[in-house]
């Protein structure tokens, strides 16, 4: 009977040795909505929707079975769509929390260091305050938002130069006009 708890315990702590293994080096799993308009549904399938978001709401990854595998904030997808937390304010606690589901093609995936969280909830909950998302969790948010910013930045830059570009070809278009009716 000894042999047989022996066994179990270990192959626990093999099952168990990723997330618990590197203690604070765990990876969670985030989204932030690419559009305006983002609906938020109340379950898997269906078309009812809870609330819709703006561009750059974050969510965090909700995986039901943290117990068994140490990590909450792991990608958990059901009929196609993504099972994630969060805030309804996108911030903290005051407006209450949320799970419910979203598609994929309406958000941009992003990892997060759990930063010594075994849970990796992403979620930072100090007594006697109000729940918010963890600094490792935010840290990686401001990451992707300023990432999108910059290259909003340059697509917009690079819209200009066309413009500028466009502008200089009907420059010389109408010179070459002027040269021909000179000529004339």
């Amino acid at each position: 009977m000894n042999i047989i708890k022996i066994a179990v315990i270990a192959a626990f702590l093999g099952v168990s040795s990723t997330s618990w293994a590197g203690y604070g080096s765990n990876i969670g799993m985030g989204y932030i909505s690419k559009t305006e308009n983002t609906k938020v549904y109340l379950r898997s399938t269906g078309d009812e929707v809870d609330e819709t978001v703006k561009k750059g709401f974050p969510f965090i990854a909700f995986e039901s079975s943290a117990v068994i595998s140490g990590v909450m904030a792991a990608e958990s997808v059901s009929d196609g769509r993504l099972h994630v937390r969060y805030w309804k304010n996108g911030k903290d606690a005051v407006g209450g929390e949320n799970t419910a589901w979203i598609d994929p093609t309406d958000v941009e995936k992003f990892s997060f260091d759990c930063c010594g969280d075994i849970r990796c909830s992403g979620i930072k909950a100090v007594i006697f305050k109000t729940r918010t998302y963890s600094d490792c969790f935010n840290r990686a948010l401001s990451e992707v938002v300023s990432k999108n910013q910059k290259a909003g930045d340059n697509s917009n830059a690079e819209i200009e130069k066309l413009k500028l570009q466009l502008e200089i070809e009907k420059l010389k278009l109408e010179r070459e006009k002027l040269k021909q009716s000179e000529t004339k």
